[in-house]
């Protein structure tokens, strides 16, 4: 479906709006939003819908609907198309560390380990020696 937000002016009074292209017609109601997906970014669009006020086709089979809308707001997301991918290397690179992490780990405790047998054996020689 395709939105295209404007102003309607009725005499004195102008209105937010929304026309909607489909190959059927909508039925919007209550509030709304829309993420549309492009290369360079994300634009959210977040509105209420207050009612229908025109419906049409047209010959190409396309159904048109626009609606009186209120409390409109627009949000652009700067988006890289690595952006996706960047955030799942950093998901694995952060499984990575904490396996990196776990094996320090182990191998703190045997290093420890082998500190303690090497203060033992030189206990024994001492002893030995002594």
């Amino acid at each position: 479906m395709e939105y295209t937000f404007g102003k309607r002016i009725q005499g004195n009074i102008t209105t937010e709006m929304v026309k909607t292209k489909d190959t059927k017609h909508s039925d919007l109601k209550g509030s709304i939003t829309i993420e549309r997906k492009y290369p360079d970014n994300i634009i959210t669009d977040v509105f209420d819908v207050r009612s229908k006020y025109l419906s049409k086709e047209d010959s190409e089979g396309n159904c048109y609907d626009w609606y009186i809308i209120d409390n409109h707001y627009r949000y652009m997301d700067k988006y890289s198309p690595d952006k996706d991918h960047i955030e799942e290397m950093t998901t694995e690179n952060s499984d990575g560390v904490l396996d990196v992490a776990s094996l320090a780990d182990e191998n703190n405790e045997a290093i420890t380990d082998l500190a303690d047998y090497i203060a033992e054996i030189e206990s024994r020689v001492e002893a030995l020696e002594g």
